[in-house]
């Protein structure tokens, strides 16, 4: 069965969920198998570093590189743990919050060592998704996002997400940290 794919039909199932009131679940997997329905497409292309762990996009919004510990769903284990000690990682994770559909989830780029997003048709395994649950509350993530993922891992949209181009900014040391350079 198909379901209205808009943001207030989502919003109040996830609502409902969330607070254990009476909900479809099969509107639920429904929702959760076309997640990235929601999710940022081709339109983000350049991510250039900001301050910190924050970069911001060519829309001009900001993102958040998680740590690299964070990103254990989107990458292969022998390059996760690798990453770990300093090796260049398989992909870096990149969040931003949704405060556009009314769903208010989170945006999320996994962008690989090579600038191709891992979408389903990149790496289906280890492809970035529209998250329900922002993922600074885990317990929320998990109920919304990672939880239905495991009796439900094929997601339904499956489209060529595009490459992002990562700047990095060049850093200078100050008596108050490394700061980049104007």
């Amino acid at each position: 069965m198909e379901y209205p794919l808009n943001a207030e039909a989502v919003k109040q199932v996830i609502d409902a969920k969330v607070n254990g009131e009476e909900y479809d679940e099969q509107q639920f997997i429904y929702y959760h198998l076309n997640r990235n329905h929601f999710n940022v497409k081709k339109e983000v292309t350049t991510l250039t570093h900001y301050v910190s762990n924050k970069y911001r996009d060519n829309k001009g919004n900001l993102w958040e590189e998680a740590p690299r510990y964070k990103n254990w769903y989107h990458t292969p284990a022998s390059s996760y743990f690798g990453s770990l000690i300093g090796m260049k990682p398989y992909s870096r994770k990149f969040l931003r919050p949704d405060n556009e559909t009314g769903i208010g989830g989170e945006f999320e780029m996994i962008i690989r060592h090579d600038g191709k997003r891992i979408d389903a048709l990149t790496h289906e395994g280890y492809q970035e998704t529209y998250n329900f649950g922002r993922t600074s509350n885990f317990s929320l993530h998990k109920l919304l996002d990672v939880d239905p993922h495991g009796p439900n891992p094929d997601y339904t949209v499956k489209i060529d997400t595009g490459k992002v181009n990562i700047v990095s900014r060049e850093m200078r040391q100050t008596r108050r940290g490394r700061r980049p350079v104007r």
